[in-house]
């Protein structure tokens, strides 16, 4: 009986060897990186979806950063599901699936001598039910809703010099320096209306070469008043170089706490810099998203 279990187990692991198994050559999907189709009442089609998640039938396949090539097992047809991904506040451990862009739907057929090319792209989500609310809070192409506080002595200024504009006709723009070395803003008289029962993100583009925050005045309410909410840091290389980045700004933590603020404002702080010299910040974009009622 002991010689009969023994080579039992023998056979079963031998079974188990990595080395035995063949899976066969796997079905190849290349995906391009995101293409984001907007609107002129949505604003600029500037994004930050650096991923991919792939979903089955039943779950999720895989993360992968693009452009990706994904190697999928062979075997019965099937039909997957892109969803565009980003990093919610700007951090790799709040890497999520943004559900405000269009996902796309790739019908694979098993075969492995296949290779699936998909230009993968759409715009803000319109169907099935659910529709995105954009509202386009600043742009500075014909304006500039940004306005300093009584403690301050900078101020976001309509920067129209091409070299320094993101996108456009103008960006924001703030200059820190020993005269100008606090900054306390925010959009005027805009009285945002914000839903505080789902989701909330601020969209904008921004580069700088000194750290500020963003948040927001909070206006009635039990807790009116300034909410800085998420602190950015400098853009630039070690030579100096500041890059464009797009931020998503997830606001539902901040406004699900506050059920009774009446209204908004997109608030920024900033200081010089702690060895004195000047500070850059660029602005431009900001956008408000959501699923309407």
């Amino acid at each position: 009986m002991k010689r009969g279990l023994w080579m039992f187990w023998a056979v079963a692991l031998m079974g188990c060897d990595a080395s035995q198994w063949d899976p066969g050559a796997p079905e190849v999907l290349e995906v391009s990186s995101y293409t984001l189709t907007t609107t002129p009442e949505q604003g600029t089609n500037s994004h930050r979806v650096e991923e991919v998640w792939v979903y089955g039938a039943a779950d999720v396949l895989g993360v992968y950063p693009l452009p990706a090539t994904i190697a999928l097992p062979q075997g019965e047809p099937q039909t997957v599901t892109l969803v565009p991904g980003i990093r919610a506040n700007g951090v790799a451990a709040t890497r999520r699936p943004y559900r405000y862009y269009e996902v796309n739907t790739v019908s694979l057929d098993g075969d492995p001598t296949t290779v699936e090319s998909v230009d993968f792209g759409g715009g803000y989500v319109d169907h099935s039910g659910l529709t995105t609310k954009v509202i386009l809070a600043e742009d500075f192409e014909s304006a500039n809703r940004f306005v300093a506080g009584p403690n301050s002595n900078a101020e976001v200024i309509r920067q129209t010099e091409p070299s320094q504009v993101f996108e456009g006709a103008a960006s924001g723009y703030i200059k820190l320096d020993s005269t100008h070395t606090q900054l306390s803003a925010a959009t005027n008289e805009q009285f945002f209306n914000l839903p505080k029962d789902r989701e909330v993100y601020l969209e904008f583009n921004y580069k700088c070469d000194v750290g500020f925050l963003v948040g927001l005045d909070v206006l009635g309410g039990s807790q009116a008043g300034r909410l800085p909410i998420l602190g950015l840091n400098p853009t630039c290389d070690e030579e100096g170089l500041c890059e464009w980045n797009k931020l998503y700004l997830d606001l539902y933590p901040a406004l699900s706490t506050m059920q009774d603020a009446a209204a908004f404002e997109i608030a920024l702080n900033a200081s010089i810099p702690a060895d004195g010299s000047e500070g850059h910040i660029w602005l431009d974009n900001f956008k408000f998203v959501h699923f309407a009622d």
